[in-house]
């Protein structure tokens, strides 16, 4: 017959084991729900080499820079491509997580770090040798300007590319995926005087179709710091802010940062 004692102490030490290993199991979710989901969405249109095509070599230096912050700690980053305004009334709603590329004129609801991701600059580009520079609107009038059907081009589009785009001597417009090829082609041609164009896509795509570069920058219309932000009813928005501004500093303390740049024929926009 066994002793009751030892019945006992066995039904004591299994009680104790069983509350062990509840607090374990009520740490870990705790510490889960504290840091965020496991599973971080992110959205935005695609704009390459900001954000390109997910789940490939080159996804966009905005997306490794939010990779390397949030998967050490243990968070899977889903980035998926949608339509632009679709993905800012999604990302407010709680339907994602972040948005990729917003800049804090466009959302300024949202979260943002503390530092920025990149740096939208629309420069104007000539041939080198070329005389010309922007110094202002009335400065443009000198010149034939390529431009993109559809493009985003800050307030120039409202200042002087909407009011003179039926005058060819001023503005020649292209449309469609190969816009920017032709425009280069026309400014070698000497078809135009220049072209307006953001410049990390710009150097991206010379560095992809290996171009050479025989252009220089003739000053620039619009510059805008861009951010992967978060909306602001995100329990976590706070925290995966401060988790990418970390990452930006120790990214470019290290060197890092100018690894992942140079996987797109970029520089560090600070330097």
């Amino acid at each position: 017959m066994a002793d009751p004692e030892s019945h006992a102490r066995r039904q004591k030490m299994k009680k104790i084991l069983l509350f062990f290993i509840m607090l374990v199991v009520f740490t870990a979710f705790q510490t889960s729900s504290e840091t965020g989901a496991d599973v971080i969405t992110l959205v935005a249109d695609e704009w390459c080499p900001y954000n390109c095509v997910p789940y490939t070599d080159t996804p966009g230096f905005i997306i490794e820079i939010a990779e390397f912050a949030f998967e050490r700690l243990g968070h899977t980053i889903h980035y998926t491509i949608i339509p632009w305004t679709r993905a800012i009334r999604g990302t407010r709603e709680g339907l994602y997580d972040g948005i990729v590329g917003t800049g804090r004129e466009e959302t300024p609801d949202f979260v943002f770090p503390e530092h920025e991701l990149g740096l939208a600059a629309h420069i104007f580009y000539v041939k080198q040798g070329a005389a010309w520079k922007f110094t202002g609107l009335e400065s443009l009038e000198q010149i034939s300007l390529g431009v993109i059907q559809d493009y985003s081009y800050g307030n120039l589009y409202e200042t002087y590319i909407k009011p003179n785009i039926a005058d060819e001597n001023r503005i020649q417009m292209v449309s469609g995926n190969t816009g920017l090829k032709r425009n280069i082609k026309k400014l070698l041609a000497g078809r135009i005087d220049a072209l307006v164009e953001d410049r990390a896509v710009f150097r991206y795509f010379l560095y992809q179709t290996k171009t050479p570069d025989q252009f220089v920058e003739a000053g620039a219309a619009y510059e805008e710091k861009v951010y992967i932000a978060f909306p602001p009813d995100h329990p976590h928005a706070q925290r995966y802010a401060e988790i990418l501004s970390d990452a930006v500093v120790e990214l470019r303390t290290s060197g890092k940062l100018d690894a992942i740049l140079g996987k797109y024929g970029l520089r560090d926009w600070v330097k």
